[in-house]
């Protein structure tokens, strides 16, 4: 059974969201996404499992950007852990979660990663409140050896 503070949080996060975002690295051309991220929640494990998609947003519509999927978990010692696969990488992450005001917080740094050789570092951002959600993504890779700003977005919840 989830402690009062880990299953307000779940609450708030379990759904599906619906937003869009801005990326930005040096080593690209800037772009607009439109996403959508679907955030599940099963009473037999202790993580959260998610997918998000994502569709660059071009002159003549959309295109198919970016798919990953994996696994969230936070804890009642105020810790996270994110596991997931995109586009034949994957990466392990881990952090903390908190309380902020009327939402939450999690900060996730990068400890893992596979079959990508030019990821050095990553951090993301994710704040929520049950109603919007927004998240910055950073990385550093062999390329930009510097952390930068990589992606941010905002969604809004469209489904519990």
């Amino acid at each position: 059974m989830r402690r009062p503070e880990v299953a307000a949080a779940v609450t708030a996060l379990v759904g599906t969201w619906e937003g869009q975002g801005n990326g930005d690295y040096p080593t690209i051309e800037p772009f607009r996404y439109r996403e959508v991220t679907r955030i599940g929640e099963h009473p037999d494990h202790p993580a959260l499992h998610y997918e998000q998609r994502t569709w660059k947003l071009t002159s003549d519509g959309e295109e198919v950007s970016h798919w990953e999927t994996g696994l969230l978990r936070i804890s009642s010692d105020g810790s996270a852990t994110l596991h997931n696969a995109q586009g034949g990488r994957t990466e392990t992450m881990r952090g903390t979660w908190f309380k902020d005001g009327q939402g939450w917080v999690v900060e996730l740094v990068g400890t893992g990663y596979s079959g990508d050789e030019r990821v050095v570092a990553s951090h993301r951002s994710v704040r929520f409140d049950g109603a919007d959600l927004s998240y910055e993504m950073r990385m550093e890779t062999i390329n930009n050896p510097e952390l930068t700003l990589h992606l941010k977005a905002r969604l809004a919840k469209v489904r519990s």
